[in-house]
């Protein structure tokens, strides 16, 4: 049995169509029901504001919300933020997902994968048991804020991070739950450039990996990247101070038609779960298992 975890990061694009981002969030929802497969969203504090209908929809129909930090905002980078803010803006968004999906989230994505050891402490003492943040051996880590040369030497299997590093194995009681990834992350951006063949192969040198070790496959995508991109058009009226522009020389590389980037990461997610051997888990569930010892 070999564990797959599908999460999707949840922010609010402003570069993209918001309209469409609330609406796709319930598509998404609809679409996975309808094939079974439990998804872990992690969902910034300021997006579960604004999508609290479509979140809550999500998170009765079986699903984990976990928390993606504040806002996604240009300086909410958890690698270099002082303990001071990194205590505010955990707790913030917490007590914020929590109340409107009526229960607090124990999994946790940085933005941009970003991390510390200081943020690791503060997600510990706020009751998180798994930190979604690093990428271990990929190689374009300077493409995300939250990169680190560190990730090329950091640990593929989950494991209890040092409380001097992230990305080394130490004593703290939270769990690291790596992205999958071998030299390209394990992410929807990876098969929106190189298509639907490229990925399959990905997945299937990560799932032999995967029965050799035990480690689960976790991937990644964003629902606002099944929107129109509408550019600085979308950041006219934004009057927050944050760049919420998300386009990069990758982004340019992806298709323009949303629908097609919506089909084929679809299509890609069931054919991951074709295999008899994938069972499928949320972040909570998998690391209850870790905690009591069934993987």
């Amino acid at each position: 049995m070999v564990p797959l975890i599908i999460t999707m990061d949840l922010e609010i694009a402003k570069d993209y169509e918001i309209n469409q981002q609330g609406k796709i969030l319930k598509r998404i929802n609809e679409d996975f029901n309808k094939i079974k497969i439990p998804f872990t969203t992690f969902s910034t504090s300021e997006a579960a504001s604004l999508f609290t209908e479509e979140l809550r929809i999500i998170y009765s129909s079986g699903n984990e919300i976990g928390c993606h930090g504040l806002n996604h905002g240009r300086d909410e980078n958890y690698k270099y933020l002082n303990m001071e803010i990194i205590n505010s803006n955990i707790q913030t968004s917490t007590d914020n997902i929590g109340n409107i999906v009526t229960e607090k989230p124990s999994s946790f994505r940085g933005p941009g994968m970003s991390t510390s050891a200081t943020t690791q402490s503060v997600l510990t003492k706020t009751g998180y048991k798994a930190d979604f943040s690093v990428c271990p051996q990929r190689l374009d880590f300077i493409n995300t804020k939250g990169g680190d040369i560190r990730w090329l030497f950091s640990p593929r299997l989950p494991y209890h991070p040092s409380k001097e590093s992230p990305y080394r194995k130490g004593n703290s009681k939270l769990w690291v739950i790596p992205l999958s990834g071998l030299g390209f992350p394990f992410i929807s951006g990876m098969l929106y450039i190189f298509g639907m063949r490229f990925m399959k192969l990905l997945f299937q040198l990560l799932l032999k990996e995967s029965l050799r070790n035990k480690n689960p496959i976790v991937y990644l995508f964003h629902s606002y990247e099944s929107t129109k991109y509408v550019g600085k058009e979308g950041l006219t009226n934004d009057t927050s101070g944050i760049n919420r522009n998300r386009r990069s020389f990758i982004h340019n590389l992806y298709s323009s038609d949303p629908e097609m980037r919506y089909s084929i990461n679809f299509e890609f997610i069931k054919y991951m779960m074709s295999f008899d051997v994938i069972r499928p888990y949320t972040g909570k569930e998998f690391t209850e298992r870790l905690n009591n010892k069934t993987i």
